[in-house]
């Protein structure tokens, strides 16, 4: 295969274009995979061993506070502790395409697979792992402006 790299200064900064030959679908799919793991990590703490461990952001499913630290829960179910507290770790997320729904939790807004309204003006929402929690009234509009 031949790379051939070309700049143009009208085009983002986050952009890149790609040409491949339609036969070369295989490749494509690979360059696909190449970009996503290699996207933004985030340093955690596995509680098990005592060790640091780079988490890749999009991995993430929710981020929930516990007392001075949050805890990360991924799609594949792992935890890991997050040394920051929730209204700091909120800063490193939330560029991510990830909200805070509630005083407690920070949520990958990809990650949601159906919401409903419920009673008291909340928002109910299950994840791709099956789990539910509610929106709180405060976090609703962040939520509207997420998804639009």
């Amino acid at each position: 295969m031949k790379l051939i790299f070309k700049t143009d200064k009208n085009m983002a900064a986050e952009t890149a274009l790609i040409f491949t030959h339609p036969n070369e679908q295989r490749i494509k799919q690979q360059i696909e995979i190449a970009v996503q793991t290699n996207g933004k990590t985030i340093t955690a703490l596995n509680a098990l061993n005592n060790r640091n461990i780079q988490v890749p952001i999009q991995a993430i499913l929710i981020v929930e506070s516990e007392e001075r630290m949050c805890n990360l829960r991924l799609t594949t179910g792992e935890m890991y502790l997050y040394m920051k507290r929730l209204k700091y770790a909120e800063a490193d997320f939330c560029s991510n395409s990830f909200i805070r729904i509630n005083n407690q939790m920070i949520v990958n807004i990809k990650e949601v697979q159906q919401f409903a309204p419920t009673a008291n003006a909340r928002i109910e929402i299950i994840l791709s792992d099956g789990s539910t929690y509610f929106i709180s009234r405060h976090y609703i509009k962040n939520f509207r402006r997420a998804l639009s």
